[in-house]
């Protein structure tokens, strides 16, 4: 019995040491993390056309610069039809680049009488707003983030009485800026959101008071579509 359970042990032994022997030879397992496959990046660069439709936002009033007395605010309503061209280079994830766009429509605000100062119909109108933008952004697969800043130019008029007196009537020239973002649909092809601001400066309104006022700023949501090639 004690011989069987020699031989028993002997055997166990063998084979532990032919397994260690084996665990030495045998390379060590991979745990190095599987590799993330990278998001591919869009090309966003080249030229480009686009089409959008342009709401605004923002208010408008007329003041006495003199007293600082001020009209009740009226809010900028109206549409245009924007369309733009423009230029994109691409390095890695950054683009850069400039566009040139033009709204076919018009921005109208109509603030009404205040106490101690009054107007009958006021109206200001800003149309054929013109902007001319460098442009940089960040892509990120299939979408692009931009920001954009510039040079912009309207024709502002200003009337009283119901329409029938222009109280003023001439181009201004101010500056822009806005954010916004763009998503690949197709190949070509990407839909557009963005946010923009312009001032236009100040017009005087001197047939209305001696030293009347009005600040032209008008915000702009823009929704549209960009075609590349």
């Amino acid at each position: 019995m004690a011989y069987r359970s020699g031989s028993l042990a002997a055997g166990l032994l063998a084979v532990v040491i032919a397994d260690l022997a084996l665990a030495e030879d045998a390379a060590p397992p991979d745990v190095s993390p599987t590799p993330v496959a990278n998001r591919v990046i869009q090309d966003w660069s080249g030229t480009y056309f686009g089409f959008a439709l342009a709401t605004p936002r923002g208010d408008n009033t007329w003041r006495q610069a003199s007293d600082g007395l001020e009209l009740v605010p009226g809010d900028w309503n109206g549409s245009a039809m924007v369309v733009s061209l423009g230029h994109s280079w691409q390095s890695d994830r950054l683009t850069y680049g400039a566009q040139i766009s033009f709204g076919s429509g018009q921005y109208s605000a109509d603030p009404t009488s205040a106490t101690f100062i009054s107007c009958a119909a006021c109206s200001t109108t800003a149309s054929d707003l013109l902007r001319l933008t460098g442009r940089f952004g960040f892509a990120t697969g299939q979408t692009h983030f931009f920001a954009n800043g510039g040079l912009a130019k309207a024709n502002v008029t200003a009337t009283n009485l119901f329409g029938l007196l222009v109280v003023a009537d001439q181009s201004m020239t101010g500056w822009t800026a806005g954010l916004g973002v763009e998503q690949r649909i197709g190949e070509n092809l990407s839909l557009s959101v963005s946010y923009d601001h312009a001032d236009l400066g100040t017009l005087d309104l001197p047939t209305y008071l001696p030293t009347g006022q009005t600040e032209v700023n008008i915000d702009l949501m823009q929704v549209g579509m960009n075609v590349r090639w």
